[in-house]
């Protein structure tokens, strides 16, 4: 199994969201020895988002199918793995910039999705599953807070459209309310991620 976690925590090493995802992968390599994980590290990548001038020179690296491109290296990388793996935290309403522009990256017409001829949408992509791992502040899963949380629905918009139907999400929230059991959260949370790489 060839494994991409797309590392989106950009506190790095202080990460509570890197935590849930790491504690996954350790349980899953423990049990797949032959698995092997590549990461993307958003804070050594540093993609740039696209503007006029660079769309427009991806778009003619996109009419030549010319995956070999640099803008595409990434893309590449998506499209071959078997078992994607995202980790980001809350961060205004989805998650930071960095995860937003490597989506931007890896959707590439004609290499990780293409256009039917009734004009839907064809995923490309090699991994029919995904996981999402996010750590966040305040509640968001129950009461008026509910309707402002989009990370989740935004990935799976975008993997859908990948080729990728099934997104299993894990996440603790509530970690910067005053008096929160933290430590508590954070292992309920780290429990639910190694019950999943055991059910992989």
């Amino acid at each position: 199994m060839r494994v991409l976690f797309v590392d989106g925590c950009i506190r790095g090493a202080q990460s509570r969201t890197r935590m849930l995802a790491q504690t996954f992968l350790d349980t899953l390599t423990a049990r797949k020895p032959d698995c092997t994980v590549e990461i993307a590290d958003l804070n050594t990548l540093r993609l740039v988002p696209l503007f006029g001038d660079t769309l427009a020179e991806r778009d003619a690296a996109v009419a030549k199918q010319d995956w070999t491109n640099p803008w595409f290296a990434q893309a590449v990388q998506f499209q071959q793995a078997d078992l994607i793996v995202l980790a980001a935290p809350f961060w205004e309403g989805t998650f930071p910039a960095a995860m937003h522009t490597y989506i931007e990256h890896i959707c590439a017409a004609g290499l990780t999705f293409k256009y039917g001829e009734d004009g839907s949408q064809i995923g490309l992509c090699k991994a029919k599953h995904a996981v999402f791992f996010g750590t966040k502040g305040g509640i968001y899963s129950q009461g008026a807070a509910r309707e402002d949380d989009f990370a989740a629905r935004f990935l799976k918009t975008n993997l859908r459209m990948l080729g990728i139907p099934e997104l299993d999400v894990v996440e603790a929230e509530g970690l910067d309310i005053d008096g929160a059991d933290v430590k508590g959260i954070l292992e309920q949370a780290k429990n639910q991620a190694r019950a999943m790489a055991e059910r992989l």
